[in-house]
């Protein structure tokens, strides 16, 4: 196989890997984020400041559904409404 081919899977392999690391954390982030807001442990703007993330960029992530799940923030019960 061509050398330049080769070096193109490996990369390739490499952004995969680094993907799926990048979107697991992203989940951590934001039920970690969301948990802390629900439970009134930080603000908005603490958790913004704590991720870098602008309060809007943080409300987009939390807002992102997960197939088959409500966003974290708006589940049932999690706002003391019924």
């Amino acid at each position: 196989m061509n050398p330049e081919l080769q070096r193109i899977r490996a990369l390739a392999a490499v952004i995969a890997t680094a993907e799926t690391a990048l979107d697991a954390a992203y989940v951590t982030l934001r039920e970690c984020a969301a948990a802390l807001l629900r439970n009134g442990e930080a603000t908005l703007a603490e958790v913004s400041e704590a991720t870098g993330l602008n309060q809007g960029e943080l409300l987009d992530l939390l807002s992102r559904n997960i197939p088959g799940r409500e966003p974290t923030w708006n589940q049932y019960g999690t706002t003391g409404l019924s």
